[in-house]
């Protein structure tokens, strides 16, 4: 269990350092499962715990964010009524950005391990 959650933490920590770049869940959750191995059903709890922990210090980024937007005057403002829904869509679709990317990386990166010859082990390179 502490390989998983290590692996998990390693592809949260590059999903963070490279989240400036589109898709950056993708590629977190793919490291997290190409360093573990194993099979798909893996590979995608793996991308999916990697999203999740990833997803904490995004989402404490984010928030403040939105709601400083929402004061500029892009989006909704806070005081509006659909503020609440607005809150709630804006949430399901950083949901499924960070940990539903993430779990499909997963898969990719199982995918990479099974049917290519490259080493990408960070222990070979560090």
């Amino acid at each position: 269990m502490r390989e998983v959650l290590s692996d998990a933490g390693v592809g949260a920590l590059v999903t963070i350092a490279l989240s400036f770049v589109p898709f950056s869940s993708v590629v977190g959750g793919a490291v997290a499962a190409t360093t573990h191995g194993g099979g798909y059903r893996t590979g995608l709890w793996l991308g999916t715990l990697a999203g999740v922990a990833a997803m904490v210090p995004l989402l404490a980024l984010f928030v403040p964010a939105l709601y400083i937007a929402g004061l500029l005057g892009f989006g909704i403002p806070p005081g509006a009524p659909g503020y609440g829904l607005f809150l709630a869509l804006v949430f399901v679709f950083f949901l499924a950005y960070t940990v539903g990317l993430s779990a499909l990386g997963g898969l990719g990166g199982v995918w990479v391990r099974a049917n290519t010859e490259w080493n990408l082990d960070a222990s070979r390179w560090l």
